[in-house]
């Protein structure tokens, strides 16, 4: 074994590159504090790559061979066929090695997500109108606010998580859906305003309570007694005091429910009223399946 490792060797960069001198007698380690001789090759290892001339038992093994830690016999570095100058030769004939280039398949690129209606947009205003323009008209609605509305919850989608992709659905199939949706939402959102708006203003004709418009109406010229008697007299406080009689008849609080319907006509659900009024879904249901059943007696008896 030391036959064939005798030498001088160094030690590696990291470790300090210090002089190794391998001959019978074991391994004469050059330190900066000076010459140490080791039997072994084991232990001359763990000194160097623990940086320490003394090793001690808890110094780690780094379990390597002689050859493999400086590199010899099989470990060898492979020597440069030519000198690094002489690449600089004239005479120097480099051999070009020969590539071969496996064909591979193509690519397949994925098509883009989303519709960009600057490209696509009249055929979004064609399916549109093919599909949804006579519902549209029916509702009273303008096709082009609409087919606008369309258009933004398409760019939406573009940005969310439900782009248009062809992989998934056709554009036909796509842009159809979308119109749907958009359309019952802007049906639902309209048909709310409808239901709570009213257009003019309760007024007397003839000791009669009539719906006019605001420049025929007399509030200009009655004084605030005849305003309140007018208010007083109106249908909707006449079923009021009608909801609460009925709720008084049934042993219910009379003030609850002509609160409820007061609510009820301001457009508000039976959540809504819950919170306001404070008090339980169960009750709130209650007190609603009254007013319409005082609603339903009364438009019977009006003949509406």
């Amino acid at each position: 074994m030391l036959m064939r490792t005798q030498g001088t060797y160094y030690a590696r960069t990291e470790h300090g590159g210090h002089r190794v001198v391998a001959d019978q007698q074991g391994f004469l380690v050059s330190w900066p504090t000076g010459e140490i001789r080791y039997p072994s090759a084991r232990q001359t290892i763990i000194a160097l790559t623990n940086n320490s001339p003394t090793p001690l038992p808890h110094h780690r093994d780094p379990k390597v061979s002689f050859n493999r830690y400086f590199r010899q016999g099989r470990f060898r570095e492979p020597d440069l066929k030519i000198d690094t100058l002489a690449l600089f030769s004239p005479d120097l004939t480099i051999a070009t090695p020969t590539v071969i280039i496996k064909s591979s398949p193509a690519l397949s690129v994925a098509p883009p997500i989303g519709i960009d209606l600057a490209k696509r947009g009249h055929e979004v205003r064609k399916l549109f109108f093919a599909g949804y323009g006579r519902r549209v008209v029916r509702y009273g609605y303008d096709p082009e606010d609409v087919l606008q509305d369309i258009f933004t919850g398409i760019l939406v989608r573009n940005r969310g998580r439900c782009p248009f992709d062809p992989s998934k659905s056709s554009f036909g199939h796509y842009v159809h859906m979308v119109c749907g949706c958009i359309v019952s939402n802007y049906h639902r959102r309209y048909s709310r305003l409808k239901r709570n708006e009213q257009f003019g203003v309760m007024s007397m004709s003839d000791d009669t309570v009539v719906l006019k418009d605001v420049t025929e109406a007399d509030l200009a010229v009655v004084g605030p007694i005849h305003h309140e008697a007018i208010e007083a007299s109106s249908a909707q406080n006449l079923l009021g005091h009608l909801v609460a009689d009925k709720a008084a008849t049934q042993g219910s609080c009379p003030a609850l429910a002509r609160e409820c319907f007061d609510l009820m006509v301001q457009g508000h659900r039976k959540g809504e009223i819950a919170t306001i009024t404070g008090e339980t879904p169960n009750m709130i249901a209650k007190m609603l399946r009254l007013i319409r059943q005082v609603a339903a007696e009364w438009r019977t008896r009006v003949g509406l």
